[in-house]
């Protein structure tokens, strides 16, 4: 090659002098995009990942890396703070039946669905409405039924409201869960104080919810 053609490769700015790989570049970068979140439950939100390596918290000295590394997570819909899939009951399940699926799955509620093949939910079932609808007035729990002791209507929220939507509903109604439905009426998710906590970043919001939760009607 000609020591000119040789100079113009060097001075063009372009890797390999412009004759290296080319990528097809769209809307999204050169690579597909993939989501704001993985599949699952969203992520919860932590303050900063440290360090680097075995060292910890200095390792990012041996590497001149930044100290401390943010991951943010920028919630926007329903969706992104929920608990997804969660565990339900049916009316038609004994007290009993109710109380061990919440004993089992270490939650304070259950979502009620109406029978196959809809599965509609229609209620919505408290650890204190065991304790009193059940427990304290002396039922048996293995003959009184969900639907008996079951809260309807339910006040809900979709996947898709912004997740806004939802914190004002509790702070309304003076609720600590609400159950996140689609279009057909199928649970979907459920959305708690706790999910509140730990997926929004937002402090001065997970105060309000909580304040107006708290306090008297």
């Amino acid at each position: 090659m000609l020591k000119d053609d040789l100079e113009k490769k060097r001075e063009s700015g372009l890797p390999g002098g412009g004759g290296g790989r080319r990528d097809e570049v769209g809307s999204s970068g050169v690579y597909p995009m993939s989501g704001p979140h993985p599949k699952g439950n969203p992520p919860i939100v932590t303050p900063a990942s440290w360090g680097q390596g075995k060292r910890g918290a200095a390792g990012y000295e041996d590497h001149g890396e930044s100290e401390l590394n943010i991951t943010r997570v920028i919630p926007e819909k329903c969706r992104d703070i929920m608990t997804k899939d969660p565990v339900f009951c049916h009316a038609s399940d004994s007290a009993s039946i109710a109380a061990k699926l919440m004993l089992k799955h270490n939650i304070g509620v259950l979502p009620v669905v109406g029978a196959f093949p809809e599965y509609k939910l229609i209620g919505i079932l408290t650890d204190r409405d065991l304790a009193m609808k059940v427990v304290a007035p002396g039922y048996d729990p293995y003959k009184i039924t969900v639907h008996e002791i079951m809260s309807s209507p339910v006040i809900t929220c979709s996947p898709d409201d912004e997740y806004q939507k939802a914190l004002d509903l509790m702070e309304q109604h003076q609720i600590k869960r609400i159950p996140a439905i689609d279009n057909s009426g199928h649970v979907v998710g459920m959305i708690s104080e706790a999910d509140v906590a730990l997926r929004i970043p937002d402090e001065k919001k997970i105060e309000e919810l909580v304040r107006s939760i708290v306090q008297p009607a």
